[in-house]
């Protein structure tokens, strides 16, 4: 489970930032919306928001990218491709590390891992510490790496060996990992879990889902999560078309990759069909017909990329962060999406959701609490300042307010500063 993130000297993030999954003392949606592990309380969901290049994706960007460099780091050719994305509009941290830091727990035990990482990708400094949960005890260190030298904790003897075979560039969790080290791997395995789409798009989000559609049992509760959505769909498939079917121009093969070709020739090629019922001149029903998937709209299209990931997600009790959850999607399905999360019945082992949205309809303190909301703001010097919504009114502001109609007249911040857009008559 996710308990912290935080980031300093990361693209719109000049100053230390820091985004929490801690629940606070409130006591509103306290039995739905949070939950226990040893002695800390935790939340179900989050939800960030703020004005257009705010730095509501930069937030969500520095999790990926902190994602990809541990799972990558051990991988020479790989760790390449990623440095620091430090703050450009100053000419004091243009040129600085990028610092990432998480706090996450696993077994109930909660681990604190961080680097800092240079402009030319080598890692400057490195740590974990860890502090179990079950039991009142201090945060204990595992390693901490800096300048060349790595000091070791008592609990961390799996890595004594390896420091000489940690490249400069290299994350020495991640090349520990790769030697099986018992603790590392373990982290490892939490990267690979923490699942982040930042496009609708991309091939992983969507590709995920149309491989849950070929598993009969997964493809029913797909079925069933898109039925109930009421977006006129009957059934969904996974057809697999050989390459004889596909009626691709032959004298345009030569530009398909060699490796693409021979993978279709070999596992064929997915395409997703959608299943409607059809009715004569007087309504009554006559027949099922099929359709592609581009035939539905881009709101069904999203739902559909998005059912394997947070069925998935609420199944094995992971966590999920989404970039603009709203778009394309009414506000009553995006509600109806969390509470999924924030509900016992539904979410039995806890999983967490972390969305960005424009959605001001969502600011209700009967699906949030106010520590589950985040407004993101940026200064007259490019600066992203992030800030839980519980900081506002020194925790004296009602459960009942309006949250939407106050955050839209300012009263939080978080909104855009817009003048006029009535320029062309001038």
């Amino acid at each position: 489970m996710l308990v912290n993130f935080r980031i300093e000297n990361y693209k719109s993030f000049r100053d230390f930032a820091e985004f929490s999954m801690k629940a606070t003392k409130l006591k509103n949606l306290q039995e739905s919306n949070s939950f226990s592990i040893g002695n800390i309380s935790l939340l179900k969901s989050a939800v960030i928001c703020g004005a257009n290049a705010s730095g509501k994706s930069s937030l969500l960007h520095a999790m990926s990218s902190m994602k990809k460099i541990v799972e990558s780091s051990a991988d020479m050719e790989k760790a390449k491709q990623y440095k620091a994305k430090p703050f450009l509009l100053n000419n004091d941290t243009d040129k600085k590390p990028t610092i990432f830091e998480v706090e996450f727990v696993i077994d109930e035990v909660l681990y604190r891992y961080g680097f800092e990482i240079g402009i030319n990708a080598v890692i400057l400094e490195e740590w974990l510490f860890q502090k179990k949960l079950k039991i009142r005890s201090k945060e204990i260190r595992l390693f901490e790496r800096a300048s060349e030298k790595t000091v070791f904790g008592a609990s961390f003897k799996e890595g004594k060996q390896i420091v000489e075979k940690t490249r400069d560039n290299a994350l020495f969790l991640s090349v520990v990992a790769q030697f099986n080290g018992k603790i590392s791997s373990k982290i490892l395995k939490w990267f690979n879990s923490f699942n982040i789409l930042s496009s609708i798009k991309s091939d992983d989000f969507i590709g995920f889902s149309f491989q849950q559609l070929e598993d009969k049992e997964f493809r029913e509760k797909i079925v069933n999560f898109i039925k109930s959505a009421d977006v006129g769909i009957q059934n969904i498939y996974n057809k697999k078309l050989k390459f004889d079917e596909l009626n691709l121009d032959e004298d345009k093969l030569h530009l398909i990759p060699r490796d693409i070709i021979e993978n279709i020739k070999e596992n064929g090629l997915s395409s997703v069909e959608t299943i409607h019922m059809q009715y004569d001149k007087s309504n009554s029903f006559q027949s099922f017909k099929s359709f592609s998937l581009d035939f539905e709209s881009d709101g069904t299209q999203k739902l559909l990329a998005l059912s394997a990931p947070i069925l998935d997600t609420l199944e094995k009790g992971l966590i999920l962060v989404v970039d603009e959850l709203d778009n394309s999607l009414h506000t009553e399905l995006v509600n109806a999406i969390i509470k999924l999360f924030n509900s016992k019945e539904t979410n039995p082992n806890n999983a967490q959701i972390i969305f960005s949205t424009h959605d001001t309809n969502l600011l209700d303190q009967k699906l949030f609490r106010r520590d589950q909301i985040w407004l993101l703001d940026k200064n007259i010097f490019g600066v992203s300042e992030l800030y839980s919504l519980v900081e506002y009114g020194k925790g004296k502001m009602r459960d009942d307010l309006v949250l939407e109609k106050n955050y839209l007249d300012g009263k939080f911040g978080g909104i855009p500063n817009i003048s006029s857009l009535d320029f062309l008559d001038s």
